[in-house]
């Protein structure tokens, strides 16, 4: 029972992280509607296995990162710096956009899906508070066993979780696009909103 307890946990968690609309699930729209469906799966697994690492550093290094605060405070002060950075870059890349499409041209899409993915979420450093939180949680109320194989269990569940999130997202990004293409034109600047909605709620979090 423990270790099917250890995989819904971590698929309630990578649901928390990425069911509702987000800068990683996003992306994987743009890339979706950008360069096609094979190119927004490729980029989803590459973030979903990078948060299942995530997970995992979370729940192993869990006594670590709680004798060590001062990692995650790190953490989510880089964050800050972090996501104001995204939400220039996708300010700018919405202004090339709409540029190229005045001007009938759209640059192709460059670069390998999965490793942009997998950047991406690396670049999401609240993942790691995130899953420590919660798996922490987890741990201390005795749900997730302290041994090996169910924390490996949960990580492993928490990046299949996520990945089939992230999936279901580019799966319906043609649909959002015919429905909603006020929103999925101007899906860069939705995404340099929201990050820069982050940085700020992140930076009272820190400094107030």
């Amino acid at each position: 029972m423990e270790p099917l307890t250890a995989v819904f946990l971590g698929l309630a968690a990578a649901a928390g992280a990425t069911l509702f609309p987000g800068m990683l699930n996003m992306s994987s729209v743009n890339v979706s509607l950008r360069a096609g469906r094979r190119a927004g799966y490729t980029f989803a697994l590459g973030m979903a296995m990078t948060l299942g690492l995530q997970a995992a550093i979370a729940v192993f290094f869990a006594r670590y990162l709680t004798a060590n605060t001062l990692v995650l405070e790190s953490m989510r002060h880089y964050a800050i710096v972090v996501f104001l950075g995204l939400s220039l870059f996708f300010l700018v890349k919405g202004y090339r956009a709409q540029t190229a499409e005045s001007a009938h041209f759209e640059r192709p899409y460059r670069g390998s899906p999965f490793l942009r993915g997998a950047i991406l979420a690396v670049m999401n450093l609240l993942t790691i508070p995130y899953f420590f939180a919660i798996g922490g949680w987890f741990l201390a109320q005795g749900y997730i066993d302290s041994s090996s194989p169910s924390r490996v269990l949960f990580a492993v569940s928490a990046g299949l979780g996520a990945l089939l999130i992230f999936m279901a997202y580019v799966r319906l990004a043609d649909w959002m696009y015919r429905n909603a293409k006020f929103f999925t034109r101007h899906i860069n600047y939705f995404l340099s909103g929201l990050l820069l909605v982050l940085a700020v709620a992140q930076g009272i979090r820190v400094y107030f």
